[in-house]
């Protein structure tokens, strides 16, 4: 969690602006307003509330109040919006209540989507594109360069720069990071395969065989290799390899030795073998395609994996 979130959000304000933020408020710092009175702003960066997490918050505060008060300004219309606590305030009037104590803020607009967007980085629920899209919009609403936001974030530069990569994913990739089926390291992974058809095979792979981050790392340094993927077919294999081929061997064709032996070493190994050059000189490679095939393949070569 950011320094800032650390602090709370008013002292977060004064990190993150570099000055002081006015605060209209009684002596003992908070003060109540009827719930009526006050309105959420339209463009608050949270729009999704859990509705049953609402529910369980709403008989919380009927039981003990709102503990934590929401944060507001007032408007020329005497009425008040919102800053921070859109959840707190919904969860009181599903609750019942006719009042919600408040902390009253004089803050302009820029302010305003400063701190919602603070709030916002509170969350311990927080995805991680939910973190990266309240990021690009606090830079933004700040006009910040990513090295002034992380300071003013007490984050890493690198870390920022993780984060709002993120937002350069597929909205597939994306919509898989909110649901939780790929992590952020998965994502990372995904970002360091520069085509978009090997992307999305790499991002379908990483569900449908629940690929770790370390097995989608290595998936991912192969494919920069090799341009194709460990798991997939011999003829994209063999393409692969045509290609790094000078032209006038590009059309040599394997003898029936090689081919026999590639056969015979698949059938051994239970898995995807290439064998390219010939009976003098060339490579073989064994693909596998998880960590569970890379142990099998361990074992019957007689291997043991390093320890890390």
């Amino acid at each position: 969690m950011s320094v800032a979130a650390k602090k709370g959000l008013g002292t977060g304000l004064d990190v993150l602006f570099g000055e002081s933020i006015k605060e209209e408020k009684p002596p003992e710092g908070v003060s109540k307003l009827p719930i009526a009175k006050v309105e959420p702003r339209d463009n608050q960066p949270r729009s999704v509330f859990d509705e049953e997490a609402l529910a369980e918050l709403a008989e919380s505060i009927r039981e003990y109040g709102v503990i934590q008060p929401v944060t507001v300004r007032q408007l020329p219309s005497g009425y008040y919006q919102l800053i921070a606590g859109e959840r707190r305030w919904r969860a009181a009037r599903l609750a019942g209540l006719t009042q919600v104590p408040v902390f009253v803020r004089a803050l302009s607009d820029k302010e305003v989507m400063a701190a919602a967007l603070i709030e916002n980085l509170q969350r311990e629920d927080l995805n991680p594109i939910e973190e990266a899209l309240a990021l690009q919009g606090l830079r933004e609403a700040l006009e910040l360069t990513q090295e002034e936001l992380a300071a003013r974030l007490g984050k890493s530069r690198p870390a920022i720069a993780n984060a709002l990569r993120l937002l350069q994913l597929s909205p597939a990739a994306q919509e898989d990071l909110r649901a939780g089926r790929l992590s952020a390291g998965h994502a990372r992974c995904l970002l360091g395969v520069n085509a978009v058809e090997a992307t999305e095979a790499l991002r379908l792979r990483i569900i449908s065989h629940t690929l770790t981050v370390r097995d989608a790392e290595e998936a991912a340094a192969f494919w920069r290799e090799n341009k194709v993927f460990p798991w997939e077919p011999e003829s994209g294999q063999a393409d692969a390899e045509a290609q790094k081929e000078p032209p006038a061997r590009a059309t040599r064709k394997k003898s029936p030795q090689i081919r026999n032996l590639q056969q015979n070493l698949s059938k051994a190994l239970e898995c995807k073998a290439l064998v390219s050059g010939n009976e003098q000189t060339g490579k073989i490679t064994l693909a596998y395609g998880s960590a569970e095939e890379l142990q099998s393949l361990l074992a019957r070569l007689g291997v043991a994996l390093p320890e890390a």
